[in-house]
């Protein structure tokens, strides 16, 4: 076929970028020639169709119908704020370096940027400005269900105002508040989901953090650096909260579900020592919570049920076009829900039941600043009903019927207004309040019901928080505030005593009391590597008329690019729990041993040093030395009694027979060195571990010293995770993590069995206080997350086992009085725990 000739073509594949009639000029070659050849040089092969020549994709099947794979696609968006200031900083460029091609941007005058029609799956960010410190994000995460918006702080350089931009770049776990230097670091909503047995509680997810041990497998109590978890103060958008945990104690900072839920919480902070100045009355540690903005743009939803909870979050604006948002979210108790349709999965028909309600609402305006109202609140109980049948009682809580409930709320109102570009004022008000119930009757063979014990404990505070934020400029910043808390209670409990055989007034103390603090923060960066941070903390509690004077100093020395040395000083303060003021105990020859109501709060000095070393590929090695000394610390009036608050996580001291009150003359001591080797998830994986050996000590009123219940000397862990992508073009998640924790023995008092026979109670050798110990505690935790996205939806299923080898660590031995013998107390067995979750 040698004549001349002219055709037309027609393509199946409509991404194959040819969007031009081919036309074939006339041509002296064989048809057939020309079409093969035409093959070679596009990669398309050729086929007639009458009087058509069709080409089509050699990688493409022939069906013009097939449905190709399709992208799923989402928005990255967010503001970048100067760390010091909180001003928003124009001109930044912000790279999506996890796609081909790189993606680019750059922030508009208020900040912000937007990156549209983003694969979904794991992405890395890059930050960079002129005379800004580099950020990096690595492997944020973005879904198919919601858009991610991102709140980026920048440090400004300091050593040349024509700088161009800085090469080195910000630890992403670095604490969000800038004037924090040693013993602190963020955490992200992820990790609390992430990490195995966290059960997405920040409490859970800190326990796998150097210096940190739970205090019990059921609850969230956490023991930091010895110290006792009463100690830890809880914060909420920039102030304190009671404890926000269902099925809490009096006194105790924890309980056995968070009341917050993790599809509210953005990025926040936790400190284990040496805090800022402005963070008071706190021992051992600070959870500083930020809760997330709704979005703006959009409306958003998640569903949640689990085996320990139900939940529902919505999020958007209050009008489209609007800044206004919401974000909202509700729980209930699963357990709960499947007894009400018979199923009673708890033993002893002792079901645990709750409900929470959260909700952050966000309010900018033009000129007059930005209004948030915000709240958690949620009540929980638990009730069970001694058996009818009394030849099956074996001890005397056998026959009890008994409910127990823990009611807890806070809410504030805050107004953040931008003074000019480099100054913010911050101004709180807040209630935050709970109420403990605890009643329990017993019952006679005809079962005839007798009161046992009747507690209700109701503690609320009414807050004001103002701070005021000025950055003088790129080496100063000054930080100053107040706050004033009115404190009331309402405190009553009536129990049997055994020894004088009839019920007995413990508590009945009504009243308030008024703690105000102020504080001074300075900042200076004497350069890029060298910086000082100074504060004082003052505050005054009316009750004892005692006023503490309470200096702060951190340092950060950047030895080198990837070297850091920190140090970390302060005096820390602490309120003890209403109860121990106003306690009483009726003995047996009829006298009546008071409390002391004038009990100032205890004090600490804490000293903390740190060296800090980044290696490639993200890892990072940190060491923390530290000494804790207390004082002021509450303990036994009676010298022969040895009993100190250090040494107690709730306010429960109070019911044992030999309290005699309290007076401020017990002192302690907590020193021990800590070790971090972290890798962050990326690539797929990562790792983090830590050890910790310690030693935690408390002395009575006559200088006696004894271990704490807390000093188990030695703390190690070993998490680690991996991720795979599954799935049409890799866009579903499937993850493993583990999680392996050894600590050593806890401690114990022996029991002296010959009294206790004699007593009928439990009774041990006060001279030897917490001189046994356990066999080491040890734990293997697993889980697993699956992801799965879908076209403006998610698919998340999680199953999270803790103590996946069923262990039975001991916790210590008791007299049981029912049975005249010594028994061993031991902790949780396997906890497993399965979610599943949808955001769209």
């Amino acid at each position: 076929m040698n004549k001349r000739f002219g055709l037309n073509f027609s393509y199946v594949n409509s991404d194959l970028n040819l969007d031009k009639k081919l036309s074939l000029q006339q041509n002296a070659k064989p048809l057939k020639l020309v079409l093969d050849e035409l093959s070679e040089k596009t990669g398309l092969q050729w086929k007639q169709v009458g009087a058509q020549i069709v080409l089509r994709s050699k990688l493409k099947k022939t069906s013009a119908t097939e449905e190709q794979p399709q992208k799923l696609l989402q928005t990255i968006r967010g503001v970048v704020i100067d760390e010091e200031s909180g001003s928003p900083i124009p001109g930044v460029t912000v790279q999506l370096r996890s796609v081909s091609p790189l993606k680019g941007t750059s922030t508009n005058v208020d900040g912000v940027f937007r990156f549209s029609s983003v694969p979904v799956g794991r992405h890395e960010m890059e930050f960079s400005g002129m005379g800004y410190k580099k950020v990096v994000l690595p492997q944020i995460l973005l879904t198919a269900g919601k858009e991610l918006v991102l709140s980026v702080a920048m440090t400004e350089s300091v050593t040349d105002l024509q700088a161009v931009v800085i090469t080195g770049s910000k630890d992403p776990q670095k604490s969000l508040n800038d004037l924090a230097s040693v013993s602190a670091r963020s955490f992200t909503v992820e990790e609390t989901g992430r990490y195995a047995a966290s059960f997405f509680d920040p409490a859970r997810m800190a326990l796998s953090l150097a210096g940190v041990t739970a205090g019990n497998d059921i609850n969230n109590d956490i023991v930091i650096r010895g110290n006792s978890s009463k100690g830890l103060q809880w914060r909420l958008e920039g102030v304190e909260i009671i404890n926000p945990n269902h099925f809490g104690e009096e006194g105790s900072s924890a309980g056995g579900v968070s009341m917050i839920s993790s599809s509210m919480l953005s990025t926040s902070d936790f400190f284990t020592g040496a805090f800022p100045a402005e963070y008071g009355n706190a021992l051992s540690g600070v959870f500083d919570l930020q809760f997330r903005k709704g979005n703006t743009e959009q409306k958003e939803y998640s569903f949640m049920v689990g085996l320990l909870g139900t939940e529902a979050s919505m999020e958007g604006p209050f009008k489209k076009g609007g800044k206004s948002s919401y974000l909202v979210n509700y729980r209930y108790s699963t357990l709960s829900l499947l007894e009400k349709v018979g199923v009673s999965p708890w033993p002893d028909g002792f079901t645990p039941v709750y409900q929470d309600l959260a909700f952050n609402l966000n309010f900018p305006t033009a000129k007059a600043g930005t209004l948030s109202l915000f709240g958690i609140g949620g009540n929980s109980w638990q009730e069970a009903e001694a058996e009818r049948d009394f030849s099956k009682w074996e001890t005397l809580e056998d026959k009890f019927d008994r409910k127990a409930t823990y009611n807890s709320g806070s809410v504030g109102l805050k107004h953040l207004l931008h003074l000019g570009g480099d100054t913010n004022v911050k101004n709180i008000i807040s209630y935050s309040g709970n109420l403990v119930t605890d009643d329990i009757d017993s019952l006679t063979n005809s079962y005839e019901t007798n009161v046992f014990g009747r507690d209700s404990y109701g503690n609320s505070a009414i807050r004001y928080s103002g701070m005021l934020n000025h950055k003088i400029n790129p080496k100063n910043t000054i930080r100053t505030g107040a706050i004033v808390s009115l404190q009331r209670f309402d405190l009553s409990s009536l129990s049997y005593k055994s020894d004088i055989k009839r019920l007995s007034r413990i508590l009945d103390a009504k009243g308030e009391a008024w703690n105000s603090e102020a504080y001074g923060q300075w900042k200076h960066r004497f350069n890029d590597r060298l910086s000082v941070n100074t504060g004082l903390h003052l505050s005054y509690f009316n009750l004892s008329e005692s006023f503490n004077i309470e200096p702060r100093l951190g340092l950060n020395w950047w030895v080198s690019a990837n070297e850091q040395l920190s140090f970390g000083a302060g005096l820390h303060s602490r309120l003890e729990p209403m109860a121990f003021y106003y306690a009483k105990n009726e003995l047996p020859d009829g006298s009546v041993a008071s409390s002391n109501s004038n009990l100032s709060p205890t004090q600490a000095l804490h000293l903390v040093g740190g060296y800090e070393r980044s290696f490639p590929k993200m890892v990072r090695l940190k060491a923390e030395a530290y000494y804790q000394h207390l004082f002021n610390v509450p303990v036994s009036k009676d010298p022969s009694i040895n009993f100190s608050t250090l040494n107690t996580a709730n306010a429960y001291m109070i019911y044992n027979r030999n309290y005699r009150g309290l007076i401020n003359k017990g002192t302690g001591t907590n020193v021990g060195l800590e070790l971090t080797l972290e890798k962050p998830l990326n690539n797929g994986y990562y790792f983090l571990v830590t050890s910790s050996i310690f030693d935690s000590q408390f002395e009575n009123s006559k200088g006696r010293r004894f271990s704490t219940d807390f000093n188990s000397n030695f703390i190690g862990n070993l998490v680690s995770g991996k991720e795979w992508k599954t799935g049409t073009s890799g866009k579903n998640l499937l993850g493993l993590n583990t999680k392996l924790v050894y600590t050593g023995g806890r401690r114990y008092t022996p029991i002296n069995f010959e009294k206790s026979l004699q007593e009928d109670y439990h009774t041990v050798y006060e001279d030897k206080i917490n001189t046994l110990r356990t066999s080491p505690y040890y734990r293997l935790d697993l889980s697993m997350t699956y992801r799965i996205n879908r076209p403006k939806l998610t698919h998340a299923i999680f199953l999270d086992i803790q103590n996946v080898t069923n262990r039975l660590n001991e916790q210590g031995k008791f007299y049981n009085a029912d049975k005249n013998n010594i028994e061993t107390i031991t902790l949780a067995g396997m906890i497993p725990s399965v979610y599943y979750r949808i955001e769209f």
